[in-house]
């Protein structure tokens, strides 16, 4: 897997910007011509550019992804972020902007169908963001500005293209997936914790057919309380955390 990690590391801004230029142009001209293509396959195209892009560095067998960091760290990372995502859609809601949470730049699988919907959400979605903005984005910032500042810009650009309700808890998502690639140095780790994530919130909210997450006040109240908990946390170990990259 560390040919993969390579492969992320040697492909520049050019590159993505290339080919995202490109699957444009095709979204263009197949409109034109009265044909439907859906923007979402741009994330499985840059996917598929880095998988073919790392068969020219020499892989190595015996990697573990988990040798800088424990597994709990990375689930606990995770649930904070999830509480925390909820606890910033109340926000939204509670200052009566849910007719903009649809807004986002992002592609959604979601359009392709149930299930692809599900694959594009728990599994594409997460390794293509990942490769984008942490990958590609954060290793190319990082050689021409301080580490820190890499990984508040890269983070913005994650924020700013999510759905107007999620963009700051994006944010702060995309800043704990920087410090776990960087403390990691394998693009592997912020991807499982990304699917993870991703995973626990589609399961909320196919589970929540009465949606008593957003209506049931007390089941508001005990989110709103973990959100909160969950922020303090964040704030907390990004703070400490902080010091430890100054360093890098």
């Amino acid at each position: 897997m560390l040919s993969l990690n390579k492969a992320i590391k040697q492909t520049t801004l050019i590159e993505l910007l290339i080919i995202i230029l490109c699957f444009y142009l095709i979204y263009l001209v197949a409109g034109f011509y009265g044909f439907n293509v859906d923007m979402e396959w741009m994330y499985l195209v840059i996917v598929a550019y880095i998988l073919i892009k790392s068969r020219k560095y020499v892989a190595e067998t015996d990697v573990n992804i988990f040798s800088k960091i424990k597994f709990r760290y990375v689930f606990l990372i995770v649930i904070v972020n999830v509480f925390f995502s909820y606890g910033m859609l109340y926000l939204a809601n509670t200052l009566n902007i849910g007719s903009l949470l649809s807004f986002s730049l992002i592609p959604s699988l979601k359009s392709i169908a149930f299930i692809g919907g599900l694959i594009g959400t728990i599994l594409i979605s997460p390794i293509s963001e990942e490769i984008i903005f942490r990958g590609i984005i954060l290793n190319r910032l990082k050689l021409v500005v301080p580490v820190n500042m890499a990984i508040l810009v890269s983070s913005l650009c994650f924020g700013v293209l999510h759905g107007y309700g999620s963009m700051i808890s994006a944010f702060v998502f995309g800043l704990c997936m920087c410090i776990l690639y960087i403390k990691t140095d394998n693009i592997l780790v912020p991807v499982f914790a990304h699917i993870m994530n991703n995973f626990f919130a589609e399961s909320l909210f196919y589970l929540d057919r009465d949606a008593i997450l957003f209506n049931n006040d007390v089941v508001m109240i005990t989110i709103t309380i973990l959100a909160i908990l969950s922020l303090y946390l964040i704030l907390n170990s990004l703070k400490i955390e902080w010091k430890f990259l100054d360093k890098k």
